[in-house]
């Protein structure tokens, strides 16, 4: 970022008087970390890390004899890619021609914003993870050994492309659970990587409403 988050505490607060030196003080020794340069250096990483990712997973696939398996992943996972730059460049193109409370403010509105673009894309994501995933397990030798073993066993009449009917319902129901909470599973993974820098954030946002108003 061309102008710290320092930098913009001191033109938004002190110089337009909306904030004693004492408290914006206070505030640098209470919330010194640039939250917001962390958050966008986070962004950037996860991006190299879902490319390097991908080109692994090809590779591992490749390896084990499942190609197709891992050029079908990097297709899912190209999209999220293309999605994340595109927001990432977003939120650097925000307008810092306005005070610190307000930058965050804006930072916070397009990090909501964005998450709702992530999730939209992940209610697909999660269930055609699944279907490849699963369709691979079921057409390799591994998978056709297992079939003709629960057929051996638990024999029944309902068999579709070599699979008993059971285990269809199991799948069918794994993937309706999957489509279902698709969402729930972004968000909770989302809360794990970045929940504490997203708490810091609404916290630092929290404290400089309170030391706008006076409070």
């Amino acid at each position: 970022m061309s102008k710290s988050i320092e930098a913009m505490w001191k033109q938004g607060f002190v110089s337009e008087g909306e904030l004693s030196a004492p408290k914006v003080n206070d505030l640098y020794n209470r919330k010194s970390q640039n939250i917001v340069d962390k958050l966008q250096n986070m962004f950037a990483v996860n991006i190299k890390a879902i490319v390097i990712g991908a080109l692994i997973m090809l590779l591992v696939m490749s390896l084990i004899g499942a190609p197709w398996l891992g050029l079908y992943i990097s297709v899912l996972l190209a999209p999220l890619v293309i999605i994340a730059k595109k927001e990432l460049t977003k939120s650097h193109n925000l307008s810092k021609g306005q005070s610190s409370l307000e930058y965050l403010e804006s930072f916070d509105a397009w990090l909501k914003a964005s998450i709702d673009t992530y999730s939209n894309y992940y209610r697909f994501f999660y269930p055609l993870f699944y279907i490849g995933m699963v369709t691979q397990g079921l057409v390799s030798d591994a998978g056709t050994k297992v079939m003709v073993v629960l057929l051996k066993y638990y024999p029944t009449e309902y068999v579709f492309l070599a699979i008993p009917g059971y285990i269809w319902v199991v799948i069918t129901l794994l993937f309706l659970l999957i489509v279902r909470y698709s969402e729930a599973l972004y968000r909770l993974d989302l809360d794990i990587i970045y929940g504490r820098q997203f708490k810091k954030l609404d916290e630092l946002i929290t404290d400089m409403r309170a030391l706008k108003s006076g409070r």
